[in-house]
């Protein structure tokens, strides 16, 4: 099993820079988990496309239609967002340098993959990707070769 997050997912679904490559190795994986917490991220970028006038109301309708579909035959495996995993995020804050920059949803993504046994994570995000190595992770990027 693999993790992507919200922003491999997102290219899932919208035509946007780096979708291709993600599509591909998608494609090639046998199963793709994400936290819950990056089931509702999904749905906030998908109207927020829509509020940007990147997808139209069709479009988007047509998409929330393919992932529901998706949903339904299991193709993503969205994983809970359990107290241990809170627990996790909230004790990385205390041990993170200064310097570090951790949005509290790239902490969700990190720690619910880490608590869920992986050691590495799919993104575009580079912020994400940075820190992943100050919570035992290996962020990996498809697009840009990270």
């Amino acid at each position: 099993m693999i993790y992507f997050d919200t922003a491999y997912l997102l290219k899932c679904y919208v035509e946007e820079p780096g979708c291709e490559p993600v599509r591909a190795f998608a494609r090639d994986c046998e199963r793709i988990a994400c936290s819950v917490y990056g089931r509702l991220e999904l749905h906030a970028a998908l109207h927020r496309k829509l509020r940007e006038g990147r997808l139209t109301e069709s479009h988007l309708n047509v998409v929330l239609r393919q992932l529901s579909v998706d949903e339904s035959v299991r193709l993503w495996e969205w994983l809970p967002l359990t107290g241990a995993v809170m627990d996790a995020v909230a004790d990385t804050y205390g041990g993170l340098p200064p310097d570090v920059f951790l949005r509290t949803g790239d902490a969700v993504h990190l720690l619910s993959a880490r608590e869920h046994g992986l050691t590495e994570i799919y993104s575009s995000d580079r912020r994400l990707l940075a820190a992943a190595p100050y919570v035992g992770m290996t962020g990996l990027d498809v697009i840009g070769g990270a």
